[in-house]
């Protein structure tokens, strides 16, 4: 039996460490991990950035707390790259896509918390969007 734990947020600064603590309409989702658990065994995310700005960007995730043994995990997850686009001209859509790693094996300490935060480093390009769901095993 496995669970999972799903949150998202808004990216609103670059190179700025952003907790990630909310699931739509729930506010404060609890950040415990499973109690019958000891490690994270997948990892899905999907961000995209509404390039509001012309730059490049990698995103990552931290994955920390009390919960992580052996300290925060940081895992690149994404990038993009906008354009300006010239004077009557569309700017080009980006396309964002969904990351699955599988296998990952973070161990985790069962019954504690465990905090989820995202990082756009290089170019401010906006307001990116990022959802990460941890599969506990």
């Amino acid at each position: 039996m496995t669970r999972t734990l799903t949150v998202e947020g808004d990216i609103t600064t670059v190179d700025s460490r952003t907790l990630i603590t909310t699931q739509g309409s729930v506010t404060a989702p609890s950040m415990v991990c499973p109690t019958d658990k000891t490690k994270i065994d997948k990892i899905f995310v999907a961000v995209a950035a509404d390039g509001a700005a012309a730059g490049s960007a990698v995103f990552f995730i931290r994955l920390g707390g009390a919960a992580v043994l052996g300290g925060e995990q940081v895992i690149v997850v994404s990038c993009a790259g906008v354009v300006a686009p010239q004077a009557g001209s569309d700017q080009a859509p980006e396309k964002p896509w969904a990351l699955i790693l599988e296998n990952v094996d973070i161990a985790i300490s069962p019954g504690e918390v465990i905090t989820v935060a995202a990082e756009m480093a290089g170019s401010d390009l906006g307001t990116a969007r990022v959802c990460v769901t941890l599969v506990f095993a």
